[in-house]
């Protein structure tokens, strides 16, 4: 019950900010924010590294003893349930891709003709812009990929190789 509170409190804390920040806009409010998140993620990565499943799973892999289906299930969402969930719930895949396509085809339009100043300040911009949507973009097929490398790897079954790298990445879970 202890953990349910502190995981409440640490919510609520970065909820209030989240807030504050929405209402005051300021670059300050956001960092801490941002902070605030990856001190929640840490905690709850943290307890799941101590959580005696993760362990049992872990002692199983190094001694190359094989998984329950349950257990691989729970090593995958330990692996890869993060990408899982953001393929899963992230709605912005599609307007970024068109976002970065949008710019892209402005960009070639600045292409087709000479470029005075204003052009270039312009092109200036724009490639901001095509960065900032480049990069969900690219996050999000990097967790598509790693979630199709788990399941190829896991499919025939978790091999002794495998087993021990495995036990690895669940160690520093």
């Amino acid at each position: 019950m202890a953990d349910d509170q502190v995981f409440s409190i640490k919510m609520k804390d970065a909820l209030d900010m989240a807030t504050r920040s929405f209402e005051a806009e300021s670059s300050e409010g956001y960092g801490i924010l941002g902070e605030q998140m990856e001190e929640l993620e840490t905690m709850a990565i943290e307890y799941l590294h101590d959580h005696e499943d993760c362990k049992a799973i872990v002692k199983k892999l190094e001694l190359g003893d094989p998984l329950t289906p349950d257990e691989v299930e729970t090593v995958k969402q330990f692996v890869v349930g993060d990408a899982y969930d953001y393929l899963k719930y992230d709605d912005n895949f599609d307007r970024s891709k068109a976002e970065l396509k949008r710019v892209l085809d402005e960009i070639r339009e600045l292409q087709s003709k000479p470029l005075d100043l204003d052009e270039i300040m312009h092109l200036g911009v724009l490639c901001k812009e095509a960065s900032s949507a480049a990069k969900p973009t690219a996050y999000y097929m990097e967790q598509k990929e790693r979630v199709r490398k788990f399941e190829e790897a896991t499919r025939g079954g978790i091999d002794r190789e495998s087993a021990r790298i495995l036990a690895g990445i669940l160690r520093r879970v």
